[in-house]
């Protein structure tokens, strides 16, 4: 069985390194990536940029090289163009010798990822104009951020990403500015959660413009020295050394258009990640599939669910049943001070969706009050009628995240939120009171 898979990152590798450990010799690989690295951790880009990690190696699992030696052959440089699902063929371009040409496959895996929208303004080249989607990008930001001559730097997009790397630009000492076109930061959080992320991020000298979008860029000898925005009916022209694209990404699948799609472009999948054609499998940013608290497609573009999904086409193509999973959508951040989680839908998530639900929030205790003064606040959705918990926000100091770890597990095993409230949690003062705030959460919601 001959296997091309496209995308040499999370889902890709995660595939081909548990297809090979299943089949050996018995299956031939070969993988074709756009860039030049491969299996690299992109969540660890803004850390290596605030130079947290010291070099972009370490973000790296396993090299091209490496992965060679273990027979899955790896060709960076190599664009999947075309993709004939009636031939089973291929079309690539080696982008370093500009040669074209066709490849054959029984089965074929699309982990092509996502690339970084270039809407206009953002459409030109310009020398400190820059976006964060590898290693290589990363290494290119700290290396402007470095020059201490460069002091203004203007992030658009206030994601994940963008959020995570203002923080790495104020390690640097710079004036940093996040300008984010919804109305509030992380527009998958409900508005208290943001709010507090906002008050968090100001209090550390980041400047945020929410409902703000950026219009034109001004330039001279190819390099950005003013970004133009406007709010309402207002304009600014904001000084600019380094600007950072990161406004959102697109599903890079143009190549292939013989499969079904959502909106956005990305390939719509089963829990088998099997695509709308025989034999076509896709994970990761590129992919899209039905979320198991509400049935509906939800794009949700993490390693984490990239490797999960890669590892289950390994398995079915290596003869093995996957272990099941189901898509929760859950996320989490640090930014300065604060940390904050999500699992399962928002509030507004719920309510768009007209679910008969209700909302509950507490503000608790991290630890034991006479241990440490560090406060939390949990925010619970849960079905009106079943109580079954169908979301969970977690925000502040202290263990923030594994609380929504908590509730993840609970949404993933149906619990209502009278089960969680006596869940027998570990205790000990240095990690909660006798009653965790998760349950103090869960029993008081009516």
């Amino acid at each position: 069985m001959k296997t091309v898979i496209i995308g040499g990152v999370a889902a890709g590798m995660s595939a081909a390194s548990k297809l090979k450990r299943l089949l050996k010799d018995h299956v031939e690989i070969v993988v074709y990536e756009k860039g030049g690295e491969v299996s690299y951790g992109a969540c660890g880009i803004p850390f290596y940029i605030s130079d947290h990690i010291k070099q972009g190696k370490d973000l790296i699992a396993r090299t091209a090289e490496e992965f060679a030696k273990s027979g899955i052959p790896v060709k960076t440089f190599h664009e999947v163009t075309a993709v004939d699902t009636d031939a089973k063929e291929v079309t690539v371009k080696n982008l370093q010798t500009g040669e074209v040409f066709t490849d054959t496959y029984d089965k074929l895996v699309i982990g092509s990822g996502a690339s970084v929208r270039h809407f206009p303004p953002f459409d030109r080249e310009y020398s400190n104009l820059f976006e964060i989607r590898d290693v290589a990008d990363g290494t290119r930001v700290k290396k402007a951020l470095f020059d201490e001559s460069q002091k203004n730097v203007v992030i658009v997009g206030a994601g994940f990403i963008g959020l995570e790397v203002s923080e790495a630009c104020k390690h640097y000492g710079k004036n940093v500015t996040v300008i984010e076109l919804s109305d509030h930061i992380l527009p998958a959080f409900d508005t208290e959660i943001s709010q507090a992320l906002e008050a968090e991020l100001a209090k550390n000298g980041v400047e945020v413009r929410t409902g703000t979008a950026v219009t034109d860029l001004i330039s001279e000898d190819g390099r950005i020295t003013k970004a133009v925005v406007k709010w309402g009916e207002e304009t600014q022209e904001l000084p600019v050394d380094i600007l950072i694209n990161s406004a959102g990404i697109a599903p890079a699948t143009a190549f292939i258009s013989s499969v079904e799609k959502a909106k956005n472009g990305a390939i719509c999948v089963n829990e088998r990640m099997e695509t709308s054609v025989p034999d076509v499998y896709a994970a990761g940013d590129c992919s899209i599939m039905k979320s198991a608290i509400t049935g509906e497609y939800t794009y949700a573009p993490l390693g984490t669910n990239a490797n999960k999904q890669g590892r289950i086409i390994g398995d079915i193509l290596g003869g093995a049943e996957p272990k099941p999973f189901k898509l929760i959508g859950s996320s989490a951040l640090r930014l300065f001070g604060m940390d904050a989680a999500k699992v399962g839908l928002s509030e507004k998530e719920a309510q768009a969706r007209g679910l008969d639900y209700k909302a509950h929030t507490i503000t608790g205790n991290s630890y034991a009050s006479y241990y440490s003064s560090e406060k939390l606040n949990i925010k619970l959705i849960y079905d009106a009628k079943s109580r079954k918990i169908l979301g969970a926000e977690t925000y502040g100091q202290g263990i923030v995240v594994p609380r929504a770890n908590y509730y993840a597990i609970a949404i993933y095993a149906g619990l209502t939120v009278d089960e969680m409230g006596f869940m027998d949690l570990c205790y000990s003062p240095p990690f909660s009171g006798v009653w965790d705030a998760a349950l103090i959460a869960s029993n008081t919601a009516k």
